[in-house]
This record gives C-alpha cells, structure tokens and sequence, in this order.
C-alpha cells in the first residue's frame, strides 16, 4: 500500500488560515472527509481540536480525539483519521528542519506521536490560538515565544519520564483529574496514594511545578476553555460546570493561568 505524504502546510480539510515563519508553519484547518487513509506527513506537528471529534488511528491502536484534544505527531509518522458527522476543525503547529536547527537538536528525542494530557501545556495551545485572532506584526513572534515554552515542558517531562519518577505522582494526576469538581483533602489524597500528606505537600510542587490548589484551579480553566470551544453555554453555566464557586471566580482563574477573560476568548472565538 502507497501511503500519501502530504508537505509542507498541507492537510486534509479546507484551510483559511496559514502563518509561516521562524521555522514554524501555523495553519487552521476544518476537516471535509469522514475516513483520511494511512498517511504521514513532511514535519512534526502539533494538532489541536478545536472543534468537533475524530477517532486517530496508528500503529499502537486508536484514539478518541474532542475538542480540547492535543496530540504530538512525529515526522512521517504513519497514521488515518475517522471524522465524526459534526463540524470538526483543527489547529496545527508544524515545526520545520530550520526549527531544529536553531531550537535544538534535542528536541527530536521526543519519540513516537501522543496525545497530550498535561494541563499546562493545553492552556499554553490555547494561548496560541488567542495570539492567532489578532493578526500583526508581532503574532508570529508571539507563536513562536509560546511554542518554545510547550515544547519546553514536554522535553522536560520526556526527561523526567526517562529517570525514577515515584508511583504516586501519575497516579496523583489522574486522581485530581477525575475528581477536579469535588477534590479530596490533602490528607484524603496522601491516604489514597499511601504516602504522608508532609511529603505529598512537599514535593507536589517539583513534579507538578505549582501547588495542589493551583494544579486544580488550573485543570478546571482548561476545562473551561475547552468548553468555551465547543459549546455556547452561558458564563455561569460554564463556571458552575467546571467546578469554580462562580462566574467571577471563574474569570479571577483566567486572568491568572490564560491571561485572558470568558468574555475576551469567546470574542476572539468570533473572528
């Protein structure tokens, strides 16, 4: 079977919206075909759903992919992708040759295609995509400042995945995940995962770079923004949704992890 590769900007879809520069290529795309056949493409690339859903197949399985959903695909790296009946759109990052030649080598240890469930790094693609609403001379700059940081935190937790990283900090994630609406104490937590809620408070903080409250405020603005994506819900509605005491709760957790506003994001949305 001849497996299609598709270069530079080109995916399957209608694109309305192409930025190229220092070694990245930013492109926004809305998917037309329901069944993609195998195929890889020239650069690594990052996509980002905005809208819609889609199943990812590839050598080690399939994936169900919705709005809010981040994946990391490898150069020529062979996959196919099923769409859902519903308006699906896509978000992209390609990172060229050039970009590895000026960021670093090192980079390309990161190895196979992923999705992505760390919660930083979903509100930093979400901070790409407001920088793409008002279009200047400085956008792709700004693309550029925030791609760097991304890949930063993923390189570093390829890094830490690679050395002794103890049990409980995986399962730590996955628990407040699970339970960001109605989160367990400090020491209901350090219960669960069978460790001392000192050492818990203690070294959250190097694994997860913040402290629990901030972790979980954190993981519920992300919900929020992918709900701002995906849906027309009211503020309150949303806020309520996800967990924040309010709307104006809501908006304080904003400015402070997405250094936007509900209102500000859903206008840009609209452009």
């Amino acid at each position: 079977m001849v497996m299609k590769k598709l270069n530079s900007g080109d995916f399957f879809g209608v694109t309305d919206q192409k930025l190229e520069g220092n070694g990245l290529i930013f492109t926004n795309t809305t998917y037309i075909h329901e069944y993609v056949d195998w195929h890889h493409h020239e650069n690594a690339y990052f996509t980002f759903l905005l809208a819609g859903k889609m199943i990812e197949g590839d050598k080690k399985g399939e994936k169900q992919c919705n709005v809010g959903s981040l994946i990391f695909h490898n150069e020529e790296e062979m996959h196919y992708n099923i769409k859902s009946s519903d308006y699906t759109r896509g978000m992209h990052i390609e990172l060229l040759p050039s970009w590895f030649q000026m960021n670093g080598e090192g980079l390309k240890n990161i190895e196979g295609s992923f999705e992505i469930s760390d919660v930083n790094l979903k509100i930093i693609f979400h901070k790409i995509l407001k920088e793409t609403k008002n279009v200047d001379d400085l956008t792709l700059l700004g693309i550029e400042n925030l791609v760097v940081n991304a890949l930063g935190q993923l390189f570093s937790a390829q890094k830490i995945d690679s050395v002794y990283v103890p049990d409980w900090v995986k399962l730590v994630d996955e628990l407040l995940k699970d339970n960001y609406l109605n989160p367990y104490s400090l020491t209901e937590i350090a219960n669960i995962l069978g460790i001392h809620p000192v050492h818990l408070s203690r070294s959250f903080t190097k694994y997860f770079g913040c402290t629990l409250a901030n972790y979980i405020r954190k993981i519920r603005v992300e919900r929020a923004l992918s709900e701002l994506l995906g849906s027309k819900n009211t503020f309150s509605y949303i806020a309520h949704d996800c967990g924040f005491a309010d709307q104006s709760h809501m908006i304080r957790c904003f400015k402070e992890f997405a250094n936007t506003t509900p209102a500000q994001f859903r206008k840009l949305l609209r452009n």
